[in-house]
């Protein structure tokens, strides 16, 4: 991850904040004066207050260092929220773990291996890859992939039947994001607002599916993001039918019918389609 020390610079003087100012209680003047001056990260509870004091998200000043394996990751994020699973296994088969230098990028990668494990019934090898990312990259860096992680385990133990683990996993991952200041993207925060709210769903917790997909709309609505919001509200549209409530349910998924057409999701579109002529019968 690369911080951009200009961008804060620029953000603090129109917040119109002194170095010292925007530093009390958090930590040096000379720890601000190095970050807009030589792009020096520092640790993650530092930064995540530093972004609370300024009101702006931590993706503003922080950005994953462009590269070729960097641009190939984003294509296999893309594969599996499009579930072209297909697709993502092919390109991961062209990742090298040997040759990722940084322990975050070693994290991606086996996160994104156990994902696509998952899909293909790989269980047992899909817990083992996210067993390494949490118990070998847990403390290099506080960001979103632990969250995702933990629901990706939790997704795994579903489908292999323990309910119970899968419960106390999905638990965990929410514990993670209400409790610990995690860097992430909006598309990472909405993917997994929408991934623990289909694991509520899937464990016959439709309140808590509700709550937690309500929560990634509103954030998608604060960055004027359409990102995911067709399967949010699809979630949301299955709780309600879940609790045996036809009206709210059809509600939510007419919106997610439109929010489908408008991001020409034709998966999830075919989905909602579904599901409401099933309420009409």
């Amino acid at each position: 991850m690369k911080l951009r020390g200009d961008v804060l610079k620029q953000i603090r003087r129109k917040r119109g904040l002194s170095q010292t100012a925007l530093a009390e209680g958090i930590c040096t003047q000379a720890t601000i004066s190095l970050m807009e001056k030589q792009n020096r990260l520092p640790k993650m509870d530092i930064l995540t207050a530093i972004c609370e004091r300024l009101n702006i998200s931590s993706d503003r000043i922080v950005e994953n260092e462009v590269s070729g394996i960097n641009e190939t990751f984003n294509q296999i994020v893309d594969s599996l929220i499009s579930r072209n699973f297909e697709d993502a296994s092919t390109l991961l088969k062209k990742v090298h773990v040997k040759n990722l230098e940084s322990d975050f990028d070693k994290q991606r990668y086996y996160y994104l291996v156990g994902m696509v494990q998952v899909e293909s019934d790989q269980l047992d090898e899909a817990i083992f890859n996210f067993e390494l990312v949490l118990t070998q990259f847990a403390t290099t860096s506080a960001n979103i992939y632990l969250a995702m992680t933990t629901a990706g385990m939790a997704l795994a133990y579903l489908k292999r039947g323990d309910k119970e683990r899968a419960a106390r996993l999905t638990n965990r991952s929410v514990k993670l994001i209400d409790n610990k200041k995690l860097i992430g993207s909006l598309h990472q925060w909405a993917s997994i607002d929408c991934q623990i709210s289909e694991l509520y769903l899937q464990l016959d917790d439709p309140d808590n599916a509700i709550d937690v997909a309500n929560k990634g709309i509103e954030l998608c609505r604060e960055h004027d993001s359409l990102f995911l919001l067709d399967e949010l509200y699809l979630c949301i549209g299955r709780s309600y039918l879940l609790k045996d409530e036809p009206e709210k349910a059809k509600e939510s998924l007419e919106i997610a019918k439109s929010l489908s057409i408008a991001r020409h999701g034709s998966v999830t579109e075919n989905t909602i389609l579904l599901e409401l002529k099933n309420l009409e019968v």
